[in-house]
């Protein structure tokens, strides 16, 4: 796994190392690029993951990847509260400084929000030209779609 995070970019706090910090971020990364790929979201990616960018509400892990990650079309709400987060709080008690490197990393990549927003983007027409199938079938009406 390619390291884009490194531990001296962030403040311990008392339960996590910056190593930890930085274990959380360049996963986030690879999880994004893997497509949000379900084997990447492990329970302790989860666990860091629903205490960072205000993503408190989610009730377990299966919850919080059906919430974002099963439908494409929910990728870019994913992307919003990542990026419009106002990261909170003080880096020695917070993941304050990872959510802030995170944030900029993305920002400084556009074509990673470009793919994801692409792929989300074809989710939601397939499955509106299906639906399009479907209701033209059901009314018996031929469309070449």
């Amino acid at each position: 796994m390619k390291k884009l995070f490194s531990p001296d970019q962030f403040t311990p706090t008392e339960f996590h190392t910056k190593e930890d910090k930085a274990k959380f971020a360049n996963h986030f990364i690879r999880f994004m690029e893997s497509g949000f790929r379900r084997s990447l979201f492990t329970h302790g990616f989860y666990t860091e993951l629903s205490n960072t960018f205000g993503h408190i509400a989610h009730y377990d892990i299966n919850g919080f990847y059906s919430t974002f990650f099963e439908d494409p079309k929910d990728w870019t709400s994913f992307l919003d509260c990542t990026l419009d987060y106002p990261c909170y709080g003080d880096p020695g008690w917070t993941y304050s400084d990872v959510e802030r490197a995170i944030q900029d990393y993305l920002r400084a990549h556009p074509e990673l929000l470009a793919l994801i927003e692409q792929k989300s983007h074809n989710s939601e027409r397939n499955q509106d030209l299906e639906e399009i199938r479907r209701l033209a079938g059901k009314h018996g009406i031929k469309i070449n779609v």
